[in-house]
């Protein structure tokens, strides 16, 4: 005999448990969401008005209606403001005469939307305070988000308001008066000041980069004037300074390349040509005493350009065939310009010699 399998009740649909009052009060609620939807404000207005007028003791009913202001303008902001503030003010007597109509998560909602309307009027602070009261009341994730993102846009704002080209310009001009003073602790600081008001202004990062470089700061030298080539790539003196900056730094293959896009660039500036000079004399002094530079090395093999040459096959056979048999690599190296390169960012950076 075949077992009759079982059929799945259908579970009833649980109790509704609502008074008749606050039956009709969420209808219309209902009905108010569906027109705030539609932006008939003044319609959902007095719809949310007369489910308070049935059920007064539901912050529901009074943070949909203050939503709905929201919408309808700046002139109703304090309203809004106001209305919330006694909301929370009389949660405790709300709560008496309807349990449950000033819970954590609605009184959380009440100050979600005080944060919102003072995130709309640019009180940033009072924003983030509201938000994190309502953290306190009910820890959601969207509350949460909300949170990180007007902290985020306080900083952009801040930033933002802080911009003035003038007042950059007076920065940088003192910063330069430092300079040529041989003060560059506070040149930097000039310039520093001179980039936080105006952070589109390639000349600022060029500048503060040409200070860095005398204090010996290399490295922020060369992220400033990275900067400074992405706000204006025609930037030929960026380059001189770049070109300098890895001088110093021993790494000479990237020195001649920082040098070679700024001739690219103005074949006819000198700094970048007495730079290029400068670089390829010390190569040659380096080649010819025959000494290792240790730190040159180091820096070297940290490049990962170097490292992508020195991994490359047909480069690691010509090592090895220069060690066998230097004339045929010699010949090779003649006919291929990929090798030619190759060995002249080596010789560089120090790897090899010829000397």
């Amino acid at each position: 005999k075949e077992e009759k399998k079982e059929e799945k009740k259908e579970e009833p649909p649980p109790e509704d448990l609502r008074t008749p009052e606050v039956k009709e009060a969420d209808e219309f609620k209902t009905k108010g969401n569906d027109l705030y939807k539609k932006k008939q404000f003044k319609e959902a207005i007095e719809m949310y008005d007369k489910a308070i007028a049935v059920v007064p003791d539901d912050l529901t009913y009074h943070n949909n209606r203050n939503a709905v202001l929201i919408e309808m303008g700046p002139e109703n902001w304090d309203k809004v403001l106001e209305n919330c503030q006694d909301l929370i003010a009389r949660r405790y007597e709300i709560n008496s005469a309807n349990p449950g109509g000033a819970s954590f998560e609605k009184c959380g909602k009440v100050l979600s939307r005080m944060a919102s309307v003072y995130e709309k009027k640019k009180e940033y602070d009072k924003a983030i305070e509201m938000y994190n009261k309502s953290l306190t009341e009910d820890n959601t994730r969207q509350t949460r988000n909300a949170l990180r993102e007007c902290e985020r846009i306080k900083e952009k704002h801040e930033k933002e308001s802080y911009v003035d080209p003038e007042k950059a310009e007076q920065h940088r001009e003192k910063g330069n008066e430092f300079f040529k003073e041989k003060k560059y602790v506070e040149a930097k600081a000039e310039y520093d000041e001179g980039v936080k008001r105006n952070p589109q202004d390639p000349k600022l990062y060029s500048n503060r980069a040409a200070a860095l470089t005398k204090l010996l700061a290399y490295p922020d030298a060369l992220r400033d004037l990275d900067e400074c080539l992405k706000l204006d790539p025609s930037f030929v003196k960026a380059y001189s300074r770049k070109g300098a900056a890895h001088f110093f730094m021993k790494e000479y293959n990237k020195a001649l390349q920082a040098y070679g896009q700024g001739l690219k660039l103005d074949p006819d500036n000198a700094e970048c040509k007495q730079g290029q000079e400068q670089v390829l004399a010390k190569i040659n002094e380096q080649n010819r005493s025959g000494e290792v530079d240790e730190e040159q090395v180091r820096h070297a093999m940290a490049d990962p350009e170097i490292q992508t040459i020195l991994h490359d096959p047909q480069i690691k056979m010509f090592l090895q065939e220069m060690q066998e048999n230097p004339r045929e690599a010699q010949r090779k190296m003649n006919a291929e310009p990929k090798l030619q390169e190759a060995v002249s960012k080596l010789m560089a950076a120090g790897i090899i010699r010829t000397g």
